[in-house]
């Protein structure tokens, strides 16, 4: 929420254009940023819950036609791992023993990144000259990857889970993803009131880089489809091209 606040700030204080009104005929490159709540699905839903994804990027708008061509990048993170990867090293209560013999506080999370590239129609419903809005439909392709974060909140009390320990446990996986998004979208002329929202699904085809699984003992080579899908909402900051000075309704 730092971050979607740190954007909000930053939309409202950057000063707007002088005129009120821009001609019709005028292309945007939009800076975005954008929030989303997704659930794990087909493969991804045996290892994690629900996560949130935070994103941002920038897109170029043909306003005229409505098409829009962009790059965006989000950062996937999550309370919940449903796949204990840890589950051999623990305590028949369930704990993790330190290096001094106590109990470790060690706790699983979810991170992860989506980078990648999109083409998106936006199908125009009003347009009333100083706003229009109407359906978004975007369809993207990128890079998609996940791992478990092994957090030791005692600080180091678990040597065998530091550094190059961890990545035995970690299952970093990754691979090409495709994105789909239908929603809503508007923008203003006048650079006051701009945002999307919809529904938004990534299907990914990936595996795990890791060499060796240290919990399993042996390599994993499975191909695996990871599927997030949920509702995200943006906001856009628009920088307007081609617009000269005489066609300006002030």
């Amino acid at each position: 929420m730092r971050i979607l606040s740190t954007f909000f700030i930053i939309f409202h204080l950057v000063p707007t254009q002088a005129q009120r009104n821009l001609p019709k005929n005028f292309n945007a490159l939009n800076i975005n940023a954008s929030f989303g709540l997704q659930i794990p699905a087909a493969d991804l839903s045996l290892r994690f819950s629900d996560n949130l994804g935070v994103g941002g990027g920038i897109e170029y708008v043909k306003v005229p036609s409505g098409w829009a061509f962009g790059f965006h990048a989000q950062y996937l993170f999550g309370q919940e791992v449903k796949e204990d990867v840890l589950a051999k090293i623990r305590t028949t209560d369930g704990n993790i023993m330190g290096e001094i013999n106590n109990y470790a506080d060690v706790v699983l999370r979810m991170r992860g990144l989506y980078t990648g590239g999109s083409v998106a129609k936006i199908i125009k419903l009003h347009d009333n000259g100083n706003r229009f809005g109407g359906i978004r439909v975007a369809l993207g392709g990128g890079w998609l990857n996940h791992h478990i974060r092994i957090q030791d909140n005692t600080q180091g009390s678990v040597p065998h889970l530091e550094a190059a320990y961890a990545k035995g446990y970690d299952r970093w996986t990754s691979g090409i993803a495709f994105t789909q998004f239908i929603g809503y979208q508007m923008v203003s002329r006048d650079r006051t009131f701009n945002f999307f929202v919809g529904f938004e699904a990534t299907e990914g085809f990936t595996r795990n880089r890791r060499g060796y699984n240290f919990d399993t003992m042996q390599r994993d080579d499975l191909k695996r489809h990871d599927i997030l899908y949920g509702v995200r909402v943006g906001w856009s900051l628009p920088i307007f091209t081609n617009v000269n000075a005489d066609e300006l309704e002030y």
